[in-house]
C-alpha cells in the first residue's frame, strides 16, 4: 500500500506537539476524490485547540491537522461525476497537512486559472469562514458599516475584501500593530482602529464611528469595547476567540441597543452544513477571484517539513495574511 507523510498534533507536557507521521494513502469512497496536495494553509485555530492537548489530560487524543488544500485530483471514487483525474482543485477538508487527502467531491472548487496552487490554497478556509460570518450570519449589505477585528489575519484580510466587494462605505479594521495600518487601507479598509490604545471605544463613539456589524476573532478582553461601539440593532458575530473565550457583558447596554449576538463555528456543523457553506461561498464569490476583485493575501510560505517553524512564526504575530505550506 502506498505511503505518505502527514502531520499530527499529539498530546505534550504543556499542550499539543506537531508530529510528522508516515501513514497509508487513503482510498476514496463513493462520492469522494483523492487529492494530491501541492499547497496547504495554516490556522491559528490549530494552535488554540492544541493548548488543551496536555499529556496529563486522559481525554486528549492525537489527530491529523490541516483544513484546506490545493492540488490535483489523483483518483475518483464511485459515483463521482464532473471531475477528472489531473484537474486542479482547492477546498476545505480534513487532515490536509499531508501529501494526499480524501474529500467529498461536493467540497471541490475549481482553481481560477490566474492563481498559483499556493494562492489557491489560501482561499478556502478563510474566505468560506468570512463569507459565512458576514453574509450568511450577519446579513451584511453595502448599506452597513462594519468593524473587523484582527484585520491582518487570514480571515481578517478576507473579510475586509468581502466588505469592499459588497460595497460597504465604512470598513474599519482593528490591529494592535500600527505598522500594518497602511496595508489594511490598501486592501480596502476605510479606517484602522488601534485597539492597543486605552479608551479606543470611547474615542470611536465620540467621533460618531459606531458600526452596524462587528466580525470578531479576538473576544476575551476586547469584547466589552466592541459592544460599546455598536449601533442600534447591531449584529455581533463571534468567529474566533484569540484572547480567550470568556468576557464581561453589559446586559443593559445589550438590551437598550437591541443587539444581536451570533456565534459561528464549523465544529458543531454536520457534513451537509459544512458543504453548504462552501457552496454558498462558491456561488457568491468564486467568480470574483477570476476577475481579480478578490485575491488571497499571502504573507510567506514554508516547506511542508517546516510546519513547526510556520507555527512559531504565527505565534510571533508578525504576519499579514496567510502563512502557507508547500509540498
Amino acid at each position: 500500500m502506498q505511503q505518505m507523510r502527514q502531520w499530527w498534533v499529539v498530546p505534550g507536557p504543556v499542550g499539543g506537539v506537531a508530529e510528522l507521521r508516515t501513514v497509508s494513502v487513503p482510498d476514496p469512497g463513493p462520492g469522494q476524490v483523492l487529492v494530491q496536495i501541492t499547497a496547504t494553509g495554516t490556522s491559528r485555530g490549530t494552535l488554540i485547540g492544541g493548548a488543551t492537548l496536555r499529556s496529563d489530560n486522559p481525554n486528549a487524543k492525537p489527530s491529523p491537522t490541516g483544513n484546506e488544500f490545493a492540488g490535483r485530483i489523483a483518483a475518483l471514487g464511485d459515483r463521482v461525476h464532473g471531475w477528472d483525474v489531473g484537474t486542479r482543485v482547492m477546498g476545505r477538508g480534513g487532515a490536509c497537512h499531508a501529501e494526499y487527502t480524501v474529500v467529498d467531491a461536493a467540497a471541490l472548487m475549481p482553481v481560477p486559472e490566474a492563481l498559483s496552487d499556493v494562492e489557491a490554497a489560501a482561499i478556502p478556509n478563510v474566505f468560506v469562514t468570512a463569507h459565512n460570518a458576514m453574509v450568511t450570519a450577519a446579513h451584511l449589505t453595502g448599506a452597513d458599516s462594519v468593524l473587523i477585528t484582527a484585520g491582518s489575519s487570514g480571515v481578517g484580510t478576507a473579510a475586509v475584501q468581502i466588505a469592499r466587494h459588497l460595497g460597504c462605505g465604512t470598513i474599519l479594521a482593528s490591529t494592535r500593530s500600527p505598522a500594518k495600518a497602511e496595508a489594511l487601507m490598501a486592501l480596502g479598509a476605510t479606517g484602522v482602529v488601534d485597539t492597543s490604545k486605552d479608551g479606543w471605544p470611547d474615542a470611536m463613539v465620540e467621533q460618531h464611528r459606531t458600526v452596524d456589524v462587528v466580525i470578531d476573532q479576538v473576544g476575551g478582553g476586547l469584547f466589552p469595547g466592541l459592544l460599546r461601539v455598536m449601533s442600534l440593532k447591531g449584529r455581533y458575530v463571534s468567529v474566533g476567540r484569540n484572547d480567550g473565550g470568556k468576557a464581561e457583558i453589559d446586559l443593559d447596554f445589550l438590551a437598550r441597543q437591541r443587539l444581536q449576538l451570533i456565534g459561528v463555528t464549523f465544529r458543531t456543523r454536520t457534513s451537509a452544513e459544512i458543504l453548504a457553506c462552501s457552496k454558498a461561498f462558491t456561488d457568491d464569490l468564486l467568480p470574483a477571484f477570476a476577475t481579480g476583485s478578490l485575491k488571497p493575501v499571502l504573507d510567506r510560505s514554508f516547506t511542508f517539513e517546516d510546519l513547526p517553524d510556520a507555527h512559531a512564526y504565527m505565534i510571533s504575530n508578525q504576519q499579514f495574511g496567510k502563512i502557507m505550506l508547500t509540498l
